[in-house]
């Protein structure tokens, strides 16, 4: 009786959720944004060298690109809150065994889909620097064997942050970070269900301030995941849109503008603060929330926006791979000669989307979705399907 109840209680959350897959993929077009603008202008030496027109001071451009930080635990937040509700589409009240074998299947495919399309990619990058800048293999893993080998390959699993070993390119270092979100969110999602949502956020707060934490990045995220795994379970995006604190809905509407709006804002300026240090970790928990809550309330609404969006999240992850290379290492004076930070802004994403369509392009050309495919077929165990 109780886990029928647990069970229509889950239902019930997961229902009509406005933050479903159309959602992510727009928020992953907005992350992907940020992520651009804040590599392209977060210091002058990221465009030394270059001639910016601005019609403001340099320093708020800065100051801007650096909150635009934030894309990363955008990108966390979508990530723990699709896996939570995919783990919330399994019977988790079945016998110990069939669950293990669920959960395994689950990660062991999500691990695949991730990895695989890193690895191609990197090896496209990898073959690209041959030609656009030659020495920058070497340069990066070194000459001696097997030494270059075993940094190549520890780098193409996504490791390299994890490790502390050569990497191609800085920006890699988010790979160590979502493999551990893959493996992360299940055990909170199982703790979470299990003792509550109340009791299980006290416990998430206590480890990320009481534990010292070998991966720092992992420490500045660790909250973040656990938020974005009660977002889901509780549903709590919907559930705000949906809530009205006056009955007219125009009012209401204008209301939530304002209170989400100047949030943000404060958000900004204490993440940006003397205390972005200390409490990292507690800003971009809550910021995500909000830009979501935002988002899906005003923004994704909006037809051609959200297409537009819409389509940029669905290459989010290529752009992200692409783009520093064509920012920073092959074509940097390209880049910023257009001067203007909106139109080198555009001229990135543009030249990223387009490297990145043509990625795709490559891939269903030799079939490699359906390679992966095969691989989480091999990987998966009778009776855990996921």
């Amino acid at each position: 009786m109780h886990s029928s109840l647990n069970t229509v209680q889950e239902k019930r959350r997961s229902d009509s959720d406005i933050f479903g897959l159309d959602s992510s993929l727009c928020l992953k077009g907005v992350a992907i944004i940020i992520l651009l603008f804040h590599h392209c202008f977060l210091r002058p030496n990221r465009y030394e060298g270059q001639t910016l027109k601005l019609f403001f001071p340099e320093y708020y451009l800065n100051y801007l690109a650096s909150f635009g930080k934030i894309c990363v635990c955008l990108f966390v937040f979508i990530s723990a809150y699709a896996l939570t509700k995919k783990m919330m589409s399994m019977n988790t009240d079945t016998d110990a065994r069939t669950l293990s074998q669920s959960i395994g299947n689950l990660i062991s495919s999500r691990l695949v889909k991730l990895l695989g399309s890193f690895a191609f990619v990197f090896l496209l990058l990898c073959l690209g620097c041959v030609f656009l800048s030659p020495g920058k293999l070497s340069g990066c893993y070194g000459t001696k064997f097997p030494d270059n080998a075993e940094y190549f390959l520890i780098d193409m699993l996504g490791l390299a942050q994890l490790l502390d070993t050569p990497t191609l390119i800085a920006t890699f270092w988010y790979y160590t970070l979502a493999i551990l979100i893959i493996l992360i969110v299940p055990l909170f999602y199982l703790l979470l269900k299990r003792i509550g949502t109340v009791p299980f956020m006290s416990l998430v707060v206590i480890l990320n301030f009481m534990i010292e934490f070998p991966n720092r990045n992992l420490w500045h995220y660790f909250l973040c995941i656990g938020v974005g795994v009660v977002c889901a379970y509780e549903n709590t995006v919907t559930r705000w849109v949906n809530h009205k604190f006056i009955g007219s809905d125009l009012g209401n509407h204008v209301l939530k503008f304002f209170l989400e709006g100047i949030s943000l804002f404060v958000l900004m300026v204490l993440r940006e603060g003397p205390l972005k240090g200390e409490l990292y970790c507690v800003w971009d928990a809550v910021i995500p929330v909000v830009i979501v809550c935002f988002c899906c309330e005003f923004l994704f609404h909006v037809p051609v926006l959200k297409q537009i969006l819409k389509f940029l999240g669905i290459y989010s992850a290529n752009i992200f791979l692409v783009h520093n290379f064509i920012r920073s290492v092959w074509f940097y004076d390209f880049t910023y000669s257009f001067q203007y930070p909106l139109l080198i802004l555009l001229v990135l994403l543009l030249n990223s989307l387009v490297l990145s369509i043509a990625i795709e392009l490559l891939k269903k050309l030799l079939h490699y979705n359906q390679f992966l495919n095969v691989i989480i077929r091999k990987l998966s165990r009778p009776d855990g399907g996921c």
